[in-house]
């Protein structure tokens, strides 16, 4: 059985889309556990009512708030299922979400299955990854895959993980990463796995770009801990996964970079460790085979002069209104 766990916290918006897509799985194995968060907003309510309609399809645990990693601890730890996966109350699914993990998994032997995703933006809609066969890996290559093509990326609700190896290992999600917990949670539960299926077609998840989402927000300090994960990655000893890691703390010191500058927030610290993580993996950066020239050409701005790195991707955010 499959242990669907969605943490929420004040997404009494979002959750009904969430549930009744759920609830609409052609396979019938699997159990929704809510994790509400101490909402504020009436999700709390909202999730006792699915609770009350579905009392053999839907748990609920009502906790204090504690962030998004403590409540999907709380899923773990209260999961009955055999695999365990953790939808977000704010994107929804297609109806085979369950039914691909499943077959998936009976067809191939793996610790861990990933699918393809879609990227929903307003009326707009993308693949998160490039088309491609399903293939299979070694924990290996599959940590690899976290940074490089065939790129599967680091976000828990397209995988699937083997709840006995989670609790054999006491694996967590930490709250001291930043936004990027889900990426750092996937790389140290590869370090435990053997097989990984990696299907990038079978897109049947929906993550939502709405202007609240994690990826929308403005800069905060908490975003500086994202590094620690890619420096924990860059220590792997696969060149090509540290080559990748060192990529990556540059595009995403560039991004908070702009975030800060364009916030006018007064904060020379944050403004020094930005430029200093942005300097030291420049020439990684513009090696590298995966970010074109407009990427490379930012990245060099703004590590000689931050401030007409600012002007300029002010003035283009302009021109793009």
């Amino acid at each position: 059985m499959l242990t669907l766990v969605v943490p929420t916290y004040n997404k009494a918006q979002y959750l009904p889309r969430c549930m009744d897509a759920l609830l609409a799985q052609t396979a019938r194995d699997f159990e929704i556990l809510l994790i509400d968060d101490g909402s504020t907003d009436g999700s709390g309510p909202l999730c006792d009512a699915y609770a009350a309609a579905h009392p053999d399809r839907v748990r609920v645990i009502h906790k204090s708030n504690a962030g998004l990693s403590e409540a999907r601890n709380t899923g773990i730890d209260n999961a009955r299922g055999d695999w365990i996966t953790f939808p977000d109350p704010d994107d929804w699914v297609e109806p085979e979400y369950v039914r691909t993990f499943l077959e998936l998994l009976e067809e191939y032997p793996a610790d861990l299955v990933c699918t393809g995703v879609w990227v929903d933006s307003g009326e707009n809609r993308h693949p998160g990854y490039a088309d491609g066969p399903t293939v299979t890996m070694t924990a290996g290559e599959a940590r690899r895959s976290l940074l490089l093509p065939p790129k599967m990326g680091g976000f828990a609700w397209n995988k699937v993980y083997h709840l006995d190896l989670l609790r054999r290992h006491a694996l967590r999600f930490r709250s001291d990463v930043g936004t990027v917990e889900d990426l750092d949670f996937a790389y140290r539960y590869l370090k435990h796995a053997k097989g990984v299926c990696f299907c990038p077609s079978g897109r049947t998840y929906h993550y939502d770009q709405h202007p609240e989402s994690a990826t929308n927000s403005d800069f905060s300090l908490r975003n500086l801990a994202n590094f620690r994960v890619y420096e924990l990655i860059a220590r792997d000893g696969d060149p090509a996964l540290v080559r990748a890691a060192r990529e990556e703390i540059c595009v995403v010191a560039v991004n908070q970079l702009w975030s800060l500058l364009r916030s006018g927030r007064k904060d020379p610290r944050s403004r020094r460790l930005l430029l200093s993580h942005i300097r030291r993996n420049l020439p990684v950066h513009l090696r590298s085979p995966l970010y074109g020239w407009r990427r490379k050409l930012q990245a060099l701005t703004a590590a000689v002069c931050p401030r007409l790195f600012a002007f300029l991707k002010a003035k283009a955010r302009r021109w793009s209104l």
